[in-house]
């Protein structure tokens, strides 16, 4: 089983065609994880902190209805976050937020399960990352609770947000420190562009990265994804060419359908290391068209195995 941690939050987005019309769309980068993975039909389940106001009630009644597994998530009295997302024509959203005091950030230690506990569930892997990993106080009680995580894959997606005003030195260091106790990296070729502030081409990074026995993954928007392992050349993995809706939550697609795929070939927890590089590449081939059809959505609005099945078939 596959646990997800993080934000479950409010993105308020803007009406492509009608500017300063806002439509109030159920977001957050792990939620959106989960969510695919429940569309997917992967076992998982969703640990987040969801305010007891009436976005998070529909935050709940969102998850309800795409038959996420939220039963370990906490209810507090804090508001819900809010991203507020405008799209320029290309359909590429821009954020500003609603952070200071909202729920999603005031994990305690207590509040997160214990390593029995995960054992008696059967979690087999880890994903975080995004806002979850960068907002204080709670990313630094996550931080040292995964890393104490054994025979359990973490997957790591970097997911910047610059729009929050981060310390660039700040938030490098964070992500590397993470980094050391993570076995899948994610990354744009833009997080990591803004993470090192271009003084570092991409790709070096990355193979750094890879050389200390990690699966490194950059997503490079219409290019594809590029793959970094320790032991082989970087593969470069095609995308499909499609008319852009918006790329709200591609990259949590993604990250789903790239899990979903290693749980179904029983490579999360202890195997993760003997995947063939060949095997790899075209589950990132699939995870990209997976995310190529959300992009073809407005929001995140993951596909399904079917809707993913006949894509394929014409490929």
């Amino acid at each position: 089983m596959i646990l997800v941690i993080g934000e479950a939050l409010i993105d308020l987005i803007e009406n492509r065609y009608q500017p300063g019309a806002f439509n109030a769309i159920v977001g957050g980068a792990n939620l959106n994880v989960a969510t695919a993975l429940a569309k997917r039909g992967s076992a998982h389940t969703f640990y987040a902190r969801m305010s007891n106001d009436r976005f998070g009630q529909i935050i709940r009644e969102k998850l309800t209805t795409n038959n996420v597994n939220f039963e370990n998530s906490l209810i507090t009295n804090e508001n819900s976050t809010l991203a507020i997302v405008s799209l320029n024509e290309a359909g590429i959203p821009n954020y500003s937020f609603y952070v200071n005091g909202t729920s999603d950030w005031g994990w305690t230690k207590e509040e997160l399960p214990t390593q029995e506990q995960l054992n008696e569930a059967g979690i087999t892997c880890i994903q975080f990352g995004c806002l979850t990993m960068a907002m204080e106080p709670g990313n630094l009680v996550i931080e040292e609770w995964a890393k104490e995580r054994k025979e359990v894959t973490i997957s790591h997606d970097i997911n910047i947000r610059s729009a929050l005003g981060f310390d660039p030195a700040k938030e490098k260091a964070r992500v590397e420190r993470t980094n050391k106790f993570s076995h899948i990296i994610k990354a744009s070729d833009e997080d990591i562009e803004w993470l090192y502030q271009n003084q570092r081409p991409v790709d070096e990074v990355a193979q750094e990265w890879a050389n200390e026995g990690k699966i490194v993954l950059i997503t490079r928007g219409a290019e594809g994804t590029s793959v970094f392992t320790k032991n082989n050349e970087p593969k470069n993995v095609p995308s499909r060419k499609i008319n852009v809706v918006d790329t709200v939550g591609a990259g949590d697609t993604f990250c789903a359908n790239l899990l979903g795929q290693l749980q179904d070939n029983n490579y999360l927890g202890t195997n993760l290391n003997q995947i063939d590089i060949e095997e790899l590449t075209n589950y990132v081939y699939i995870a990209g068209i997976a995310a190529s059809i959300t992009c073809e959505r407005a929001g995140c609005e993951p596909p399904t195995p079917e809707d993913l099945r006949a894509v394929l078939e014409t490929r």
